[in-house]
């Protein structure tokens, strides 16, 4: 688990180049990340990131991914 190391910058720049957007309604403590159309009908979900600059959540945004999009998807991210 130790290979995860991102902050919110990076994560969030991963995830607009893969195709997710910022769908955020109000201004709150997460920021919220719609997935792309190629994803989105196998899930009804988003991905919620929180606004720190260390992120302590990173193996479950990890999870997210994995359901959303399996394996491919995560070594896209990695790679970003």
């Amino acid at each position: 688990m130790g290979e995860w190391n991102f902050n919110t910058r990076q994560c969030i720049r991963a995830l607009k180049r893969l195709g997710f957007f910022l769908c955020n309604k109000r201004h709150g403590r997460h920021d919220k990340l719609c997935p792309p159309q190629t994803i989105l009908n196998r899930l009804t979900g988003l991905i919620m990131i929180p606004r720190h600059s260390k992120l302590h959540c990173q193996s479950e945004i990890v999870a997210e991914l994995r359901k959303m999009g399996s394996e491919l998807l995560v070594e896209r991210f990695k790679k970003m």
